[in-house]
């Protein structure tokens, strides 16, 4: 009888580490495009957070403002556990005009990740729709700009 649970307890304690080292990159990678557009989200409000003339309009301030939304409306279903400082660097010396432009880049590819995402929750379509309020406001402060 000693022998059978000499054998079973590790055997178990084998399955289960099998069971969990399969399940848990599947789990991981469920919401891969989401927290792809969590850093894309990140990159773009660091982009608009520091103008030029040091202070925010109008339009900057709305966009920063639906992309906040966009970043919580994500991070309801796909927290990556990162803050909003958590970004790729930004050229501080790059023009206001080309830190807008690189914005609304980063805004489009958080779109299109988002978009793809398979979510029942309603976020995914929120999320949506608060990253293009926010890429249509810096598109008016990029034509004011200009």
């Amino acid at each position: 009888m000693k022998a059978k649970y000499r054998f079973a307890i590790p055997a178990s304690l084998i399955a289960l580490f099998l069971a969990l080292s399969i399940a848990a990159p599947t789990a991981l990678a469920k919401y891969d495009s989401y927290h792809s557009a969590l850093g894309q989200l990140r990159a773009a409000r660091a982009y608009i957070e520091h103008p030029d003339s040091g202070q925010l309009h109008d339009q900057e301030k709305n966009a920063v403002a639906e992309i906040d939304a966009a970043i919580a409306e994500v991070k309801s279903v796909a927290d990556d556990g990162k803050s909003l400082d958590n970004h790729p660097s930004i050229d501080s010396n790059a023009r206001w005009i080309a830190k807008l432009n690189k914005a609304v880049e980063q805004l489009n590819k958080a779109h299109d990740n988002v978009a793809k995402e398979d979510d029942s929750s309603g976020a995914r379509e929120r999320a949506v729709d608060h990253i293009g309020k926010a890429r249509k406001f810096v598109i008016q402060a990029i034509a004011l700009e200009q």
